[in-house]
């Protein structure tokens, strides 16, 4: 009977077990690609991806660490993987809606559907995040790094 709890044990910790090991593999890819970045410069274009790879293998190393102890939270009790698929659809319509209307209208709309849909009924806050969040990225990304973002067609008068 003892052996059949401590199976349960274990397996209410896969899941803090699977994410940072698959987060580890997309590191060691982004790694592979970024060793064929130019390097004739002492910080070249790799610096920063380095930095970012280094730093994500420490703190997946010490979740995989914590949940081979089995400390911290166990997994929590499957809920609907439906809900998991109809929220991927959606974050797939976003992305092609942000050519078709732009990146700020088309965040606008994802960002507000999704704390809707997430049971979330605050409506003053979801506006208010929404919003700021649009503010800024577009001072971080047009003003300050003058990276295009996608305006769409129905925002291209108002902002062109």
């Amino acid at each position: 009977m003892d052996t059949g709890v401590v199976e349960n044990n274990k397996e209410s910790y896969i899941g803090n077990l699977v994410l940072p090991i698959a987060i580890l593999g997309l590191s060691a890819i982004c790694f592979i690609q970024s060793l064929g970045f130019p390097t004739n410069e002492d910080v070249g274009p790799a610096a920063v991806p380095f930095l970012w790879i280094g730093f994500t293998v420490v703190f997946c190393t010490a979740l995989i660490i914590q949940a081979v102890l089995r400390r911290g939270k166990p997994d929590p009790v499957s809920g609907k993987i439906s809900f998991v698929f109809l929220f991927v659809g959606w974050l797939i319509v976003y992305l092609g809606a942000i050519e078709l209307i732009g990146y700020f209208l088309s965040t606008f709309i994802f960002l507000v559907g999704s704390m809707y849909v997430l049971t979330y009924r605050k409506h003053v806050i979801i506006f208010s995040v929404s919003i700021g969040w649009l503010i800024f990225s577009y001072i971080i990304f047009a003003k300050f790094l003058y990276i295009p973002l996608p305006i769409g067609p129905i925002l291209k008068p108002i902002l062109s």
